[in-house]
């Protein structure tokens, strides 16, 4: 998968860069670039510019510049100067950072957080949080991965995952280990992971349209709650769960009819 940010580079030197995607064949087609002339001489150069360690908070004067020829020094042109590329990358890359890197918590992205190391908010409504959260929870992983975007949710994604989706998977797991048992320990446990995926998607406040949840503004906002006051929800099928502290312990139960009971 290409990084963020991927850019064509042609003669000038000019950087292209696509408000859609990070994949240099589909940058290609959209600016409908030719990637050989008459002669057969190469006109165009993929490049990357990115974060070390895939963070995007970091100064976008941090990034590392290269060029993605695949190794072969003949497929570079007789025209390409890395310096001059270098500077007209660095100068698109202000643009394709205002255009993907704001109106979101980039830098929450980065330092998520871990619900389990958060004390527990007693005041909140767990139940009306609950029953939010469990009527969009089915559609996180279509919808989040198919709204916010590839080379961005990648670099989100293993960001949040790397920093607490193995403590709190974990730790959820074996706490409800002790009560559910089977297939249904195994959907407990799924849950989790559904639980991380909207967590990941309420960091994206600028998106205002969901895929496959038309109408539902912030179809994550009871999770996130749920999440920021420290807990985690689980479901196993038939009971909902939220867990909290560093052991996830198991602090409230509701079966699925009394959650969505009118």
């Amino acid at each position: 998968m290409c990084k963020p940010a991927s850019m064509i580079i042609t003669k000038g030197p000019k950087a292209y860069w696509s408000e859609t995607t990070d994949s240099h064949h589909e940058i290609i087609t959209e600016y409908a670039l030719r990637e050989t002339d008459a002669r057969g001489d190469i006109c165009i150069v993929p490049v990357e510019i990115s974060p070390k360690g895939g963070n995007l908070s970091l100064p976008l004067k941090d990034w590392v510049f290269k060029s993605d020829h695949a190794g072969y020094e003949r497929d570079l042109p007789e025209w390409w100067d890395i310096d001059k590329a270098e500077a007209a990358t660095r100068s698109s890359l202000k643009l394709w950072a205002k255009h993907k890197l704001t109106g979101w918590n980039v830098k929450e992205a980065f330092a998520p957080v871990n619900p389990l190391k958060v004390k527990a908010d007693e005041s909140l409504d767990k139940m009306e949080l609950l029953r939010g959260w469990g009527s969009v929870y089915g559609s996180v992983g279509a919808s989040v991965g198919g709204s916010v975007g590839d080379s961005v949710m990648a670099s989100v994604g293993d960001s949040v995952r790397g920093s607490v989706w193995g403590s709190v998977y974990g730790s959820v797991g074996a706490s409800v280990g002790g009560s559910v048992y089977g297939s249904v320990y195994g959907s407990a446990r799924g849950s989790v992971w559904d639980s991380v995926g909207a967590y990941i998607g309420s960091l994206f406040t600028n998106i205002t349209e969901w895929k496959y949840l038309k109408g539902i503004k912030n179809p994550w906002a009871s999770l996130r709650k749920l999440w920021l006051g420290g807990y985690v929800p689980s479901f196993d099928g038939k009971t909902w769960r939220l867990h909290a502290g560093i052991n996830a312990d198991i602090v409230f139960e509701i079966s699925k009819e009394d959650l969505f009971k009118d």
